[in-house]
């Protein structure tokens, strides 16, 4: 018996956050192995992690942050932010990268999973003008959005393997239903003639 090859839907995530959360970008990266063996592997779906650090390139003739969306951020199908007591360098439109990401993408209706993380900082690490940023955004965000916090990164890997299960679990009915009621309306026919 031949085997036929798999169908698989790509999804490119962006991972979008300031440098202070590097356990985070270890931890959704290993969130989206583990969703691309086990639910992804089994409902044909496969997430391509995407972050500045490995998918941008040295490229002059623009902002920085204008040559990131052109490169890869704006072609990302949804996005994966974190926060915690640092908000990011500003850019041109927006208070910060990660910001202006997120606001880009949210713009053109794609998902966005976004996280606030309340891991205990000692008081002589933070920067107040920093986190009064990052309390703004979140005020600002959860009048139009749902985002999450965790104040362990347990639970923030517990938190977004769930969350990104659910979604694709979703995504995955949807395709479905849809295959499915495109066969249940088709009104294909085979007429023939046989000897005039």
């Amino acid at each position: 018996m031949i085997e036929m090859p798999k169908n698989s839907l790509q999804y490119d995530i962006l991972i979008t956050c300031t440098t202070e959360v590097s356990d985070e970008i270890d931890i959704i990266k290993k969130c989206i192995e583990r969703f691309n063996r086990t639910i992804g592997s089994d409902k044909g779906i496969i997430l391509n992690p995407k972050h500045w650090s490995t998918h941008s390139y040295p490229e002059s003739g623009g902002k920085p942050q204008v040559l990131l969306n052109k490169q890869f951020v704006l072609e990302c199908d949804l996005a994966i932010g974190v926060f915690w007591t640092k908000f990011g360098t500003p850019t041109d439109y927006y208070g910060s990268g990660t910001e202006e990401e997120i606001e880009e993408l949210l713009k053109m209706d794609k998902q966005v999973f976004l996280y606030f993380s309340d891991v205990a900082i000692s008081p002589s690490q933070l920067n107040r003008d920093e986190y009064d940023k990052v309390m703004e955004f979140r005020r600002r965000y959860q009048e139009r959005a749902i985002y999450s916090t965790y104040s362990k990164h347990e639970e923030f890997e517990t938190k977004l393997y769930d969350h990104l299960s659910m979604h694709f679990l979703t995504v995955s009915k949807e395709d479905k239903s849809a295959i499915k009621s495109e066969n249940e309306i088709s009104s294909l026919s085979i007429i023939g003639v046989v000897n005039d």
